[in-house]
């Protein structure tokens, strides 16, 4: 019994007691969640081998044109746009398409999720699609909108590079190092605003009838407020999902490698030295390898859920004592 209060969901927990919970509800329950969300995880592995073969193939292609420019001084990006903007868009395509199905495919984690938050179990599922319509369109929406919103400083940046360029042809090429300094601290100030994110997405897909720009409105203050939690839980939470990730996608890893060199050789002249069968084993391995990524990264999820449930507890007890206070 006290096992079981200690994976209630609302309860103040600092950040190792909520990585504590998350990794013993993930572990205890994997069957269930397993059985509950396979069918989807596959679409997402199918939508990840089509992603991982089609940059093996062409990535090699892109970054010869890419450093042909940058010897010859030219523009680092409209003409490598114009040149490859099918290989481009099929990416971004498939790119959008893994995200989708890797938002669908964790609903049915959130529905047993969401049960247990209501019922402080997790049931085993009956039939394969448990995660309701609507859920499944929440948790869909809230991760494109969500990734919207962290792409906002992204495309900023992209803007700002794009107007230097026009204005001055050959404006990166000759500030490359400049504007790579720039991004990284860029980016790394914007990724510390992210992580708020994570409780606003978390709130909206369990709570009921708020939208999700409500949702942002008002509460990505209180995720604010909780930002050390946040840090600590998904920095940790981060690190072990990556060391593991590395190793269970290792075997694509290789295949991804051996492609970019050996489609670099042709591309100098050599012969290709591959297989007639390669391009499909190289899908087949990403799939599997993106398969066991998901329920490795799923992990996170859960850490989430607890994250969740921590800064609820704390906010509920803030409210209490200014009630009381009041009074």
């Amino acid at each position: 019994m006290e096992k079981q209060d200690d994976l209630t969901l609302l309860k103040p927990r600092s950040y190792r007691r909520v990585l504590s919970a998350g990794f013993r509800l993930y572990t205890s329950h994997f069957r269930r969640l397993f059985k509950a969300s396979w069918q989807m995880a596959l679409l997402y592995s199918l939508a990840c081998g089509a992603l991982g073969t089609l940059t093996a193939i062409k990535i090699p292609e892109l970054s010869l044109a890419l450093q042909q420019q940058l010897t010859a001084m030219q523009s680092v990006m409209l003409e490598t746009l114009r040149e490859y903007m099918f290989t481009l868009i099929g990416i971004l395509a498939l790119s959008i398409l893994s995200l989708a199905t890797l938002a669908l495919a964790s609903a049915p984690i959130l529905s047993k999720m969401k049960e247990h938050k209501d019922t402080g179990a997790i049931t085993t599922p009956p039939h394969w699609l448990t995660a309701s319509p609507h859920l499944m369109g929440r948790s869909l929406k809230g991760v494109f909108l969500t990734v919207l919103v962290m792409l906002i400083p992204i495309a900023i940046f992209a803007l700002f590079l794009l107007l230097a360029e026009l204005m001055s042809q050959g404006f990166i090429v000759r500030h490359i190092v400049t504007t790579i300094v720039a991004m990284c601290v860029w980016l790394t100030i914007s990724v510390l605003f992210y992580l708020p994110l994570y409780h606003v997405l978390m709130k909206y897909v369990m709570e009921a009838p708020c939208g999700y720009w409500h949702t942002l409105g008002h509460h990505y203050s209180t995720g604010l407020r909780h930002w050390g939690l946040l840090f600590l839980v998904f920095f940790i939470s981060g690190m072990f999902v990556l060391f593991v990730t590395l190793v269970v996608t290792l075997p694509s890893q290789i295949l991804n490698f051996a492609n970019q060199q050996a489609y670099s050789g042709q591309l100098m002249g050599d012969a290709l030295g591959m297989p007639s069968y390669i391009v499909p084993l190289t899908f087949v391995t990403t799939v599997l390898c993106s398969f066991n990524q998901f329920y490795v990264s799923q992990v996170t999820l859960a850490h989430n859920y607890y994250v969740y449930g921590s800064i609820e507890a704390r906010e509920q007890e803030k409210k209490s004592l200014e009630t009381t206070d009041k009074e």
